[in-house]
């Protein structure tokens, strides 16, 4: 009987015994998760600012008087619209009679600025005058890069034909033509007297012609 209860006293123990190793290796384990930092999410970097690139923009033609061209060289292949939200991505800004701001500030909203990653630009109603548009590249948080151009232009100026001096109209003669006021009636009168005398005198030597026959 001794030994029987003997050996599952043993048994007992070497089970508390287990319980608790598997208690204590749970535990480590949850300690050693803990302390270990759990990764956290980092945004992407936002695409740099463009250094060496030329940026022009071109009027507007008779075509379309409303409308700018930007011209990029070398050409930028991350231009998308800001509503992508694509952080690698740039974007332009045109500011209509607007100087623009500094390169690094950002870029508000407003009536007259169009965030947009078109190239060709329609900037809307103009009213006619002279207008200056700005161009900016900017990052996706609108912050302006320091690649900008600028366009001046005239709306509803007059064509280049409406402008040319036309040909001279010669007015009608006026006047007496140096004469002395009076001295053009009498010379009418006078130019009428000596066609009648010289009239008289060719039919009165028809008649005494007659006469001598």
């Amino acid at each position: 009987m001794r030994t029987h209860a003997t050996r599952i006293r043993a048994t007992l123990t070497a089970l508390v015994a287990m319980g608790l190793l598997a208690l204590a290796m749970a535990n480590a384990g949850t300690i050693a998760q803990a302390q270990t930092p759990s990764p956290t999410g980092t945004a992407a970097p936002l695409a740099a600012c463009p250094t060496a690139n030329q940026l022009l923009v071109a009027p507007p033609t008779a075509a379309a008087p409303t409308t700018v061209t930007t011209s990029i060289a070398p050409p930028l292949g991350n231009l998308k619209a800001a509503t992508q939200g694509d952080r690698a991505s740039l974007h332009l800004h045109y500011f209509i009679d607007t100087p623009p701001p500094a390169a690094g500030t950002t870029i508000p909203m407003g009536p007259s600025i169009i965030h947009t990653a078109a190239l060709t630009q329609d900037l809307g109603a103009l009213s006619a005058g002279a207008h200056t548009v700005y161009v900016v590249v900017g990052q996706l948080d609108h912050r302006a890069c320091a690649l900008r151009g600028q366009v001046s232009f005239n709306v509803g100026a007059a064509s280049a034909s409406a402008t040319q001096p036309t040909s001279p109209v010669t007015p009608p003669k006026t006047g007496s033509g140096g004469l002395l006021p009076g001295a053009a009636s009498a010379s009418s009168w006078l130019g009428l007297a000596t066609l009648a005398v010289a009239a008289l005198g060719i039919a009165g030597g028809a008649v005494v012609a007659r006469r001598r026959r």
